[in-house]
């Protein structure tokens, strides 16, 4: 991507943004020369001391902004980004911690995921962008730091990695740094939950950097604009994950990596072996929610795949099994963990009954008047009650009812319930395409590696010593798995373990390289054992 047309048109777009750009050289034993260094800038939609737009502050849409870099230093293996602001007591805060991106990457698209590994800022222990959001009003400066490497800092296992680990890990590596400062203030106004903007356009045409959910202008409407609104501030409320939203005329496009921060997969008793790991839930591939919901003269049945979407960025699903509620009742038949999800066939979490983690994030009456999650129609998914407390009804339509309702639009609405269908049995509205186009929204990385069968102690926990995600689960029967779909191996009862996490940096850089893997972004080393740590089948990476 790093062409000379590329850089030409970089340069044409942010010529003024790339002669104000900040920069400055760390020493090293590997340095740069000046004359390098000095080539080495940093760039934005936004110049070089003016205002962050709100789109990526909590006022906004909360996503992170494009930056994009030229010359790095000779000798760079790959990049860091650092968001850092020092607030009035003098201590460094972080907003964003990004590191082990692959050296050939010249740039990152607005709301960006799949590049590099995202540590935690100052706001909570959230891995993800955390948009600028102080509580006070009055100036302040946000300044990102992109860091060239000469290898990979070695980082502390089993845990996300702060802002300040990373800058004193990369203390004696950094060949050269470019920064960019931009200035915000919050006023009474902008502390307010506030419609996202239109977001700026891209800094390039190019497919890389273009998103077509987030590029999209905000309508005019006041309606339109009230309800995008509705939905922004809806996942505020959210203590166990991750989402954003941007709007146009008719759609709220709802963005996350699709996992929680809660408890995953503990509890299952019947399971394919599959794990949760980061979904692509962006850009244009962001969920649609109709931000102006009606009822339908029909009826749109819910018979498997996605309803909706829980305000964590982790969708929810129906009941049912892959191909249909005859294939059985997932709750029913054991194979959702204690938060009421599991992880499906492309290793994507997801729900399918009253996601009971996300709403014990907030008093349990919340949830009567404060949507916990957006059907596919636009309507609201409330908890057990309506809004004056009552246990809510349900109608023999879709479920739902057409109680008042707060925080939602009005005519109907949808609430959870400890008995099937758990949400909603059908759309009383009119679905977005992706209930339709569900399919193009996942990605798998293999095959199933085993049909359902029963476990026990199924937990999953990270290795503080090298920082692999590990399901452990006990069977009394041998099984058989796959990792190709042509190939088996014999597994014996007992305990068994699958150990995985992505692959970054230069390793990542070399899998990327191989003709399998063309055109793919993102790979997962994965490791499988038994209770004694011996390993069971052969270390595979898949890549997406």
């Amino acid at each position: 991507m790093n062409t000379p047309k590329f850089r030409s048109a970089l340069r044409t777009l942010w010529a003024a943004a790339a002669m104000a750009s900040a920069i400055s050289v760390v020493p090293h034993a590997m340095a740069a020369t000046a004359a390098e260094a000095n080539r080495f800038v940093l760039t934005s939609e936004s110049a070089q001391g003016s205002s962050l737009p709100d789109a990526y502050t909590c006022d906004g849409a909360g996503t992170s902004p494009a930056l994009a870099w030229d010359h790095a230093p000779a000798g760079t293996t790959e990049f860091a980004v650092l968001m850092s602001t020092l607030p009035p007591d003098g201590r460094t805060k972080y907003n964003w911690v990004l590191h082990g991106i692959p050296g050939a990457t010249h740039h990152l698209a607005r709301d960006s995921h799949g590049v590099g590994t995202t540590g935690v800022g100052s706001n909570g222990p959230n891995m993800a962008y955390q948009p600028p959001c102080s509580k006070g009003a009055g100036l302040k400066t946000y300044t990102f730091t992109v860091f060239a490497l000469s290898a990979a800092p070695v980082l502390p296992a089993g845990s996300a990695v702060s802002g300040a680990q990373l800058l004193s890990a990369m203390s004696t590596l950094t060949l050269g740094t470019a920064t960019l400062s931009l200035e915000h203030t919050r006023t009474g106004t902008s502390a307010r939950a506030q419609t996202p903007p239109p977001p700026a356009p891209p800094p390039s045409p190019t497919p890389a950097i273009t998103a077509a959910a987030t590029t999209t202008a905000m309508a005019a409407s006041g309606e339109q604009s009230e309800a995008c609104a509705r939905i922004a501030s809806s996942l505020k409320a959210s203590t166990t994950g991750v989402a954003t939203v941007t709007c146009d005329g008719t759609y709220a496009y709802v963005a996350s990596n699709g996992l929680a921060t809660h408890t995953m997969m503990d509890g299952i008793v019947a399971s394919n072996l599959q794990v949760p790991i980061a979904q692509n839930f962006y850009g244009s591939n962001a969920w649609k929610i109709p931000l102006n919901p009606a009822i339908a003269a029909t009826t749109t049945t819910a018979n498997d795949g996605p309803i909706g979407m829980a305000i964590n960025g982790v969708p929810i699903f129906s009941p049912c099994k892959q191909g249909g509620c005859q294939n059985g009742d997932t709750k029913a038949l054991g194979e959702l963990d204690v938060c009421n999800g599991h992880a499906g066939r492309a290793d994507d979490y997801h729900y399918h009954a009253a996601p009971n983690c996300l709403m014990a994030g907030q008093p349990a009456d919340y949830w009567d008047t404060h949507p916990l999650g957006w059907a596919l129609d636009g309507f609201a998914i409330f908890g057990y009650n309506d809004a004056d407390g009552r246990v809510a009804s349900r109608d023999e339509v879709c479920g739902g009812n057409t109680s008042p309702v707060s925080n939602a639009p009005a005519g109907y609405s949808y609430h959870v319930t400890d008995a099937a269908p758990y949400v909603l049995s059908c759309f009383r509205g009119t679905p977005s395409p992706d209930l339709a186009g569900q399919g193009a929204k996942f990605s798998p990385i293999r095959r199933p590696p085993v049909r359902p069968f029963g476990v026990s102690a199924m937990t999953l926990t990270t290795d503080a010593s090298d920082g692999y995600q590990v399901v452990q689960f006990h069977t009394d029967r041998p099984f058989s798995s796959t990792e190709t779909g042509t190939d088996s191996y014999e597994q014996k009862a007992g305990t068994h373990r699958i150990r995985y996490k992505p692959v970054t940096g230069s390793a990542l850089a070399a899998l990327l390289t191989q003709a399998e893997h063309a055109g793919k972004s993102a790979c997962w080393d994965f490791q499988f054992t038994d209770g004694m740590n011996a390993t069971t089948q052969p270390n595979v990476a898949y890549c997406r």
